[in-house]
């Protein structure tokens, strides 16, 4: 058969199912515009971040430290030819307004939680920094003045000009900071900004022993310089740093925590975004079914006219493949067109700025994706295109072919492989890609299940009782060719999806937003003196605070793990770099505290050597046992310590708690500080905050329903993600039934004629419809808020260790929403076959 031959062949076998195969196109369309606008925002963010990658590290290369940087550092920087460096420390602390009379009696003035950042050279070298005036800022700045976030001058009362303290000195406010290059919007953050010089920051004593202080020393290298040269200064950088807890990075690896995260929700998202695709395959497969069932004739006469059957199925899979490139294309405008709505729609979730719906890839992926998820499952209808005999040119009732078992085993080993192929690609890891697939095979066999037992148990229920609109309901939910399994499924996976992700959202937030545990303590102070602590405990008495809890800290460096290197070990595990990587604290404490059970090994059994005490998990990241050892970098003292046991901990009470507790005895003599944690009561959080940055200025007070609050805000936003994504399988379910219930316009045209001409009404025999079509959507709903309240029920108990609370209020609005969208979709695809008179029925069969 040539290609001419074959195209014009398809364009005719095309004729007189463009309504069944428009529903095919949106039940594909509906997923692939879900997999572009996952796959066009991420890749939208990363290559912003990319494009902008200069702008957003404020210079070519950066070294950062939770520590002093090495002196080492500062010398090889200054040799690169040509460069110009600039010293960054941030550092969060809090900031308050001059006291107040009030009443005749001083009173301390307001403070705030904020973030400093403190400069010395010129900044930034790339981007904009938006300040008012309109000037440098190092001419703003001076040992006692600060530029500061506007927020924050309307918190405190402070006007541009005012004064504010930040460690119990004065700082005149010489302007406000609009924007920072190297600060995006969907970066979190604790508190408003506040500028201050070297020499300012010095002048506050927050750089004292303990402080935790980020130190980042920003380079500029000539104009024009090379990727290649950078490269090479960032590898010179790193060998004079040494220590594996400084970190150099170029502007091509700007902002790297922030686009893992992107990328570990775009493989999240993606996934649930392939969902949607895949359940628009079941509608896919469900309209070629429905459209081969009515060529069936034509297949014949095809081959009666001596076309062999492999020539007929490259027929109709040829003409797949087209409408899966329709359906695409369709899918990708859609994609591209929710991408340009989002970011108006949520500005602070999405920064517009960053945000290009022309992104090739993308858009090659969910071309991709939707062809080969139309071929996939179209795979098993198309198959049966072989088992017509010619025969049935002669004899309407001439039976079909019988199903090979190896055809069929071959045709859901392709199904199973293209799924696991995909999720692995959209996911970038087989084993999650497996993950996928098994979940969803498990999902939609108990789906599959559920609906198939219902629609048995149908066909033998009395119809003796009941009107006649539920009778012809009931019989047409369990009748053959009535596609109700293939929509059961696909609306049940997405009232799944959406009620699981919607239930564990809501209780994790139930859970953050309750009052706190009874004894748990609603605010931490940190950085704390030793010889601060009983001034500290005094106010905190004296403003009514309970469960008072104070412990030592010393902050260290992990050296070696087991006698191995951290260098080592990152070079070849770099999923464990945070855990060895990260500032350790330690405290010291003779007993454990009630939530802390020992799991393995004793607490201080060894008076020979130095012990410590690690979290289970802890352990398990450092990869260290009982009888293991861990060297550490006590602010420059180098120590040994030995694992004699490991714990739990419960995190949930917000008490105080440590990965790493040693002995008695080791670390006294370490420089220290301390950190605290009181029960405030309502209300005072911020009297205490305002009385110890008027006395104690060093002292950061952070409130625990603040942080819960910025958590729940992620939550939410992660939530919407979901939602939305969620929304499509929905969507594609909804797509599904009406392309079923299309797809067979000629019978039910056929059932209506016989019903009116039996005397009834149109409005009784929509009645009807809208019974079984109730009916699926019922029992999708149910099966599925059933799967979902499981899903949630598995993620919160096992995954967050929280308790499980069932909402049948949630269960029951899922059910009801699923048969009323049912309703509307099933009516809406019967309204030309309610719409059109019997005597035209009639006339068309004879």
């Amino acid at each position: 058969m040539t290609a001419g031959t074959a195209g014009r062949q398809m364009l005719r076998e095309s004729r007189g199912a463009r309504g069944r195969l428009a529903f095919f196109v949106a039940c594909l369309g509906v997923g692939v515009a879900a997999v572009v606008a996952v796959a066009g925002l991420s890749a939208s963010l990363d290559q912003g971040i990319r494009s902008e990658a200069r702008q957003l590290l404020a210079a070519d290369l950066a070294v950062e430290s939770i520590r002093p940087l090495p002196p080492a550092v500062a010398r090889a920087a200054s040799e690169l030819p040509g460069a110009q460096t600039t010293r960054v420390r941030e550092l969060v602390s809090v900031v308050a307004a001059p006291p107040r009379t009030i009443a005749g009696q001083a009173a301390p003035g307001p403070s705030q939680l904020v973030e400093i950042k403190a400069v010395d050279g010129h900044y930034p070298f790339y981007g904009t920094l938006e300040v008012e005036p309109r000037r440098p800022l190092a001419a703003l700045l001076a040992p006692d003045t600060a530029v500061a976030a506007p927020e924050l001058l309307a918190k405190l009362g402070v006007p541009v000009g005012g004064t504010i303290r930040i460690g119990g000195r004065d700082f005149r406010v010489a302007g406000t900071v609009r924007s920072e290059p190297d600060r995006l919007s969907i970066s979190p953050s604790l508190g408003p900004r506040v500028f201050l010089s070297g020499a300012g920051l010095a002048r506050t004593g927050l750089m004292g022993r303990g402080s935790r202080v980020e130190h980042r020393l920003l380079v500029k290298l000539p104009d024009g310089e090379a990727p290649g040269r950078v490269a090479m200064a960032a590898a010179l950088l790193r060998r004079a740093a040494g220590a594996a807890n400084v970190r150099v990075e170029t502007y091509k690896e700007a902002q790297p925590n922030l686009r893992e995260a992107l990328g570990d929700i775009e493989r999240f998202l993606g996934l649930v975004a392939l969902l949607s695709l895949f359940i628009g395959g079941i509608g896919v497969a469900q309209s070629v079914r429905a459209w081969l069932a009515g060529r069936l004739d034509a297949i014949a006469v095809l081959k009666c006219l001596g076309m062999r059957p492999r020539e007929v199925l490259g027929l109709y899979l040829g003409q797949t493949v087209l409408l899966g490139l329709a359906g695409s294309l369709a899918g990708i405008v859609a994609g591209a067109a929710v991408q340009w709505a989002l970011p108006p729609l949520f500005p602070d979730l999405i920064p517009a700025e960053l945000i290009r719906p022309w992104q090739p890839l993308a858009l090659l992926r969910g071309l991709g994706l939707g062809v080969g998820v139309a071929v996939l499952f179209s795979l098993l209808p198309l198959a049966d295109v072989l088992r017509v005999p010619p025969a049935r040119v002669l004899r309407r009732d001439a039976e079909p072919l019988p199903r090979t078992r190896w055809l069929a085993a071959a045709t859901l080993a392709a199904l199973v492989a293209g799924v696991l192929a995909m999720a692995a690609a959209q996911s970038g890891s087989w084993e999650l890609g497996a993950r996928f697939t098994g979940g969803l095979a498990v999902a939609a066999g108990l789906l599959w299940l559920g609906a198939f037992a219902v629609t048995r148990g149908v066909a033998r229920l009395p119809r003796e009782r009941g009107g006649l609109a539920v009778r012809h309901g009931l019989a047409a939910l369990g009748r053959p060719g009535a596609a109700t399994v293939g929509a059961i499924v696909a609306l049940g996976v997405g009232v799944l999806v959406v009620l699981g992700m919607w239930l564990v959202e809501r209780r994790l937030g139930e859970e953050l937003a309750a009052d706190l545990p009874a004894g748990a303590p609603s605010a931490f102070l940190i950085d704390v003196q030793p010889d601060q602590w009983q001034g500290v405990r005094a106010i905190l008495q004296r403003e009514g605070a309970r469960h008072i809890d104070s412990v030592p800290v010393v902050t260290a460096r992990l050296l070696a793990v087991n006698g191995r290197s951290v260098e080592q070990i990152v070079r070849g595990d770099r999923e464990r770099r945070w855990a060895l990587t990260r500032e350790q604290r330690l405290t010291y404490l003779r007993e454990l505290p009630d939530d802390n059970k020992v799991v393995a090994g004793a607490l201080w059994r060894d008076p020979r050597r130095a012990e410590v005490s690690v979290e289970e998990d802890f352990a398990r990241d450092l990869g260290v046992g009982l009888g293991g050892t861990l060297g550490f970098d006590v602010q420059g003292v180098p120590l040994e310590l030995v694992v004699t046991s490991l714990r739990t901990v419960d995190w949930r009470n917000f008490r105080i708690n440590f990965f790493l507790v040693a002995e008695p005895g080791v670390l006294e003599a370490a420089p220290q500080m301390r950190l605290a944690a009181a029960e405030l009561p309502r209300g005072r959080e911020q009297r205490v905050q305002d009385l110890l940055a008027a006395r104690y200025p060093n002292v950061t007070l952070i409130r625990v329903r603040e942080v819960l609050e910025k958590v729940m805000a992620v939550l939410e936003r992660i939530g919407l993600g979901i939602r939305f994504l969620g929304g499509f399988t929905v969507l594609a379910g909804i797509a599904i039934l009406a392309g079923a219930v299309a797809a067979g316009a000629a019978r039910r045209g056929r059932e209506v004629a016989l019903l009116k001409t039996l005397g009834m009404t149109r409005r009784g025999v929509a009645a009807a419809y809208a019974v079984e079509y109730a009916l699926i959507g019922l029992v999708a709903g149910v099966i599925g808020a059933g799967g979902g309240a499981l899903l949630a029920w598995r993620v919160l108990t096992e995954g967050f260790e929280m308790s499980w609370r069932f909402q049948p209020g949630a269960v029951v609005a899922a059910v009801a929403w699923t048969a009323v969208l049912t309703v509307l979709a099933g009516l809406g695809a019967s309204w030309r076959a309610l719409e059109r008179r019997p005597i035209e029925v009639l006339r068309t069969d004879n």
